[in-house]
C-alpha cells in the first residue's frame, strides 16, 4: 500500500480517512489543491498560467451549494418552491452562471495559448457540452 511521508509515514487509507472527516469547504479546497498537484505531476512542464486556467475551468459550486441547488430545483419542478427558496435558487443560478462565464473565458484563453479550437480543447480535457446548450 503506498504511503505519504508527513512527519511520520501514513498509509493512503489513513490519509483518505482523515480527509473524509474534513468540513465540506475544507474538503473542496483540498480537492482543488490535489487536482492542481496531479496536473503538475502529469505534465510537469505545464506553465503556471495554464495551471491557473485549468483550475478556473474545473471550478464549480461547493458540494453543499450543489446539493442545495439540486434540492431547490426539484422543488421548483414539483411547483412546491416557497418565495424565499425561489430567491435562494435564483442566487445559486447567478453563481453558476458567473462560474460558467469564468470557465468559458478560461477555456478561450487556454485554447488561444495552445493554438487549438475551443472544441478541440474541450475534447482533449474531456469536457462535454451541457445538454441545455
Amino acid at each position: 500500500m503506498p504511503t505519504v511521508q508527513i512527519t511520520s509515514e501514513v498509509s493512503t487509507e489513513q490519509l483518505l480517512h482523515s480527509v473524509a472527516n474534513l468540513p465540506a469547504n475544507d474538503l473542496e479546497a483540498f480537492v482543488t489543491k490535489v487536482l492542481t498537484l496531479r496536473a503538475k505531476l502529469k505534465a510537469p512542464s505545464i506553465p503556471n498560467t495554464e495551471v491557473q486556467l485549468l483550475t478556473q475551468i474545473n471550478q464549480g459550486l461547493s458540494a453543499q451549494e450543489q446539493a442545495r441547488w439540486t434540492q431547490l430545483e426539484q422543488k421548483r419542478q414539483a411547483e412546491t418552491l416557497r418565495p424565499e427558496e425561489h430567491q435562494e435558487l435564483l442566487k445559486l443560478n447567478d453563481q453558476m452562471e458567473q462560474l460558467n462565464v469564468v470557465r468559458i473565458q478560461a477555456l478561450t484563453k487556454l485554447a488561444f495559448i495552445r493554438q487549438i479550437s475551443i472544441t478541440t480543447l474541450m475534447q482533449n480535457l474531456g469536457i462535454k457540452t451541457p445538454n441545455y446548450a
